[in-house]
């Protein structure tokens, strides 16, 4: 089978507030990263935080060496949406600037990235609610598998305040962080001297079924990809303060790897659709820092209805 390389990573992430409801990315200083001062002041929140991040991601390679750039979002660019929004109600329809709307779409940020980069080549967003980062890596894999050599793959979401108190109203944050952020990786066919680690299988499923459901997927995963569940030394799940929600995870926690180590990753990052590539950047740097880590499992799930499984291992 062919393998998978995660030969670089990035991320603006929350460092975890403390008792804060919504944790807000420390964001780096932009004027080092995106050096055009005109494009940085037209560029939203969210779009600011993609292009630095991926642009970190991609410092040691050539934008010829990027054969495809794919990105991932849940709810896209809230800000420029609700600007565009407001626009229109506020102006009865008429006389619309078209900035906002045209930036509010979620590929907005894959379209910088390519004109910045001047980088012509294949170029797709997913936004796939609670699956949208493991769609991109997904097709990521079958990039490379139809012989793209280096992939650019991340996702990004923002919090604003009227999102935050939509998702309160409708009862999504109970006992929940909200966060948000942007990660990037560059997934590559082979390795090198900056590997990270290997990518060795995504899963998803939809369901809100058993916990026996549940583990028999996860051993259903691991086996097709040659592994048992004492092979994994470290599950990370997606724990995020819901009482109700966080028992799926304890419960697989101590009936499938009672022996690995166990570590979540919310309580940094916060809630949100594509936190999981929060929890891939992490996962990888603790392969590349503890040399007593050898396959980490990712667990997710988005509301107990989008789950997904990422594998990665040191096996490089």
């Amino acid at each position: 089978m062919q393998k998978y390389y995660i030969n670089s990573i990035a991320s603006i992430h929350p460092e975890g507030d403390g008792d804060c409801s919504q944790l807000h990315a420390c964001e780096p200083d932009y004027k080092m990263v995106i050096t055009n001062a005109g494009l940085r002041r037209r560029m939203s929140h969210i779009i600011k935080m993609g292009v630095a991040c991926a642009l970190n991601c991609m410092k040691y390679y050539a934008p010829s060496q990027m054969d495809a750039i794919i990105t991932a979002t849940g709810l896209g660019c809230l800000s420029d949406t609700e600007k565009f929004m407001n626009a229109l109600i506020d102006n009865e329809e008429r006389l619309l600037n078209p900035t906002p709307f045209i930036q509010s779409t979620p590929n907005t940020i894959g379209g910088q990235i390519a004109l910045l980069c001047q980088i012509h080549s294949y170029n797709v967003t997913y936004t796939h609610r609670g699956f949208s980062f493991e769609t991109a890596l997904i097709d990521a894999m079958m990039r490379i598998n139809e012989g793209d050599r280096n992939v650019l793959v991340g996702a990004m979401d923002e919090i604003t305040e009227t999102s935050y108190l939509i998702m309160k109203r409708m009862g999504l944050l109970k006992g929940v962080k909200a966060g948000e952020g942007a990660h990037f990786f560059v997934l590559g066919k082979e390795s090198n001297e900056n590997t990270f680690a290997q990518l060795k299988g995504v899963d998803t499923f939809m369901t809100q079924g058993s916990e026996e459901a549940f583990g028999k997927r996860i051993d259903k995963f691991l086996t097709f990809n040659g592994l048992e569940r004492m092979d994994i030394d470290c599950l990370m799940t997606g724990k995020n303060g819901h009482q109700r929600l966080d028992t799926i995870y304890e419960s697989i926690e101590s009936r499938l790897f009672p022996n690995a180590c166990h570590s979540t990753f919310k309580d940094i990052c916060g809630e949100y659709q594509t936190a999981s590539a929060f929890a891939l950047w992490k996962a990888a740097n603790i392969l590349k820092e503890d040399a007593m880590i050898n396959n980490i499992l990712i667990y997710n799930h988005y509301n107990n209805i989008n789950h997904s499984l990422i594998l990665i291992s040191r096996d490089i």
